[in-house]
């Protein structure tokens, strides 16, 4: 039986309300805390995804509004406070947006964030300049009315930046599906739906939704919103994302990053697009 869509966002709620996003990279800091931050940032910036510098013009956003759905622990804010943005950010989950709040007080940042649901945004229609999302509506029960409210809130001429999981990636066809459900045996303990929701962190014990978009279907559910699509990239293949045969390992581990940065711009585990409200 399918959960229901607001059996999803609690979960959802209990999951990131536990764990917060970048827990495991910090496990011993105490989320809010200057070293937490710290911590997670540069292993975020500098290993996870150094490509986002590339594909997301943050200085281009100086004076310009800009919304983020799925604001975290603030760790995208503090690029676009830096750059000069009127920020805003929400999230489902309230703790969210207090520890975000704290991270960016550490580095003298200031920014609005609230407690508020992707598919229905308390701000009121072509306010904003700029909507930015960032591994958070794969985890929303409805998708397209999430981006129906981006384009909603937005001006005419803003953008919309987001970044969901690529179903056509290694990760998802080769690590968790061929590997892991497969030949380990994964499926004759549960069904793939809830070994892709494992893959998330958490030190509750409840499963999130976790969907995954391939290139194609993310151009048509935004088009479907009204968006004209600019753009869709596809990034982030590390070492960690292929399979974890023992035999391997020291294989991967002799494999330049620089050449799984290119196998990743076709199948990464990200699909990223920019899309534009005409």
């Amino acid at each position: 039986m399918t959960a229901s869509p607001s059996r999803d966002k609690e979960r959802s709620i209990q999951v990131w309300g536990n764990s917060p996003a970048g827990t495991t990279h910090a496990q011993e800091e105490t989320p809010g805390t200057a070293e937490f931050f710290r911590k997670v940032l540069e292993r975020r910036n500098g290993y996870e995804m150094p490509w986002l510098f590339e594909i997301v013009p943050f200085r281009e956003f100086a004076g310009r509004t800009v919304l983020e759905i799925g604001c975290g622990a603030g760790y995208d804010a503090v690029a676009f406070c830096r750059h000069g943005s009127r920020y805003l950010g929400f999230d489902i989950v309230g703790r969210n947006a207090r520890i975000a709040r704290a991270h960016l007080g550490h580095f003298g940042l200031d920014a609005v964030f609230f407690r508020a649901d992707a598919e229905n945004v308390p701000v009121r229609t072509e306010q904003v300049d700029v909507v930015f999302s960032n591994g958070v509506l794969h985890h929303t029960p409805d998708i397209l009315a999430a981006f129906h409210e981006a384009w909603r809130i937005l001006r005419r001429g803003g953008e919309f930046y987001v970044i969901v999981y690529h179903r056509d990636s290694i990760f998802h066809w080769v690590t968790l599906f061929l590997w892991e459900h497969l030949l380990k045996g994964g499926c004759l303990e549960r069904n793939f739906r809830e070994r892709l929701s494992k893959i998330e962190y958490t030190t509750s014990d409840v499963l999130p939704l976790v969907n995954v978009y391939s290139r194609g279907h993310l151009r048509r559910l935004l088009e479907e919103a009204g968006f004209s699509v600019r753009t869709v990239w596809v990034r982030k293949l590390l070492r960690e994302d292929l399979p974890d045969l023992p035999v391997l390992w020291r294989v991967w581990g002799r494999i330049p990053q620089k050449w799984l940065d290119r196998v990743g711009k076709r199948f990464g585990w990200y699909v990223i697009a920019r899309a534009v409200k005409e």
